[in-house]
């Protein structure tokens, strides 16, 4: 019982300071020069802005978006949390759920992983994996911050993870490997950019940002949210 108050104080305390901006703000990132896309997830959003949840059912729902980065530790405590809630109420039509995942914190990390991640998770749209794909990622994000991702994990394990097996998981990295999801993921970084979304995670709804800073969300509690914008 002691274990699980303190696990829910730490929850709160890091929620309230990510949603005040303590967390996540990351420097560099991607410029807003164009991006010449050629390929693009079936369920990729207008104008290469990100990947909607293959879940959503209801096309007039209103949007939450999520901005995010794979190896972003705050983002993967929100990914925890109120993920789940945010994938039933796309399932239950009540929203639609977008991401748009960024990789500036390579440039901190000084490694790939962030842009890896996004171009396998892009891909994973493919197969209509997108939604599970994400959620692999993030639920084996590593403890250690910048450890990051490895080829295999990524091309091998985490697509399997997802339900990409047999002749798609050949076709998933062969797709990985050809780097056909590239320009799409450097224009969804460079639009983040360019719209002044540089910190991790941010919360739009219908492209107005918004905080979330309950630690046991409900799905009443994000829609009063998202319907307040």
């Amino acid at each position: 019982v002691a274990v699980a108050v303190v696990v829910a104080a730490v929850l709160v305390a890091v929620i309230a300071m990510a949603a005040g901006g303590v967390f996540g703000k990351r420097s560099g990132g991607s410029g807003a020069t164009s991006t010449v896309v050629s390929v693009r997830p079936p369920h990729a959003s207008p104008g290469d802005k990100g990947v909607f949840s293959a879940d959503n059912v209801n096309d007039s729902a209103p949007v939450l978006t999520v901005i995010d980065d794979f190896q972003c530790p705050i983002c993967h405590t929100y990914e925890t949390v109120f993920g789940p809630v945010f994938e039933s109420l796309a399932k239950k039509g009540e929203i639609r759920l977008e991401y748009r995942t960024r990789y500036f914190l390579d440039i901190n990390l000084k490694n790939d992983s962030s842009v890896r991640a996004a171009r396998a998770a892009a891909i994973a749209d493919t197969f209509g994996k997108y939604q599970e794909y994400h959620d692999t990622v993030f639920s084996n994000q590593p403890g250690q911050e910048g450890v990051g991702y490895t080829d295999d994990q990524l091309r091998n394990s985490f697509p399997q993870a997802a339900g990409i097996t047999g002749d798609d998981l050949a076709k998933f990295q062969s797709s990985y490997d050809k780097g056909e999801m590239n320009a799409f993921v450097d224009a969804v970084d460079k639009n983040a950019s360019a719209d002044g979304y540089n910190s991790t995670p941010t919360f739009l709804s219908n492209d107005k940002q918004i905080k979330f800073t309950n630690s046991a969300p409900t799905e009443d509690y994000v829609m009063q949210i998202v319907k307040a914008a």
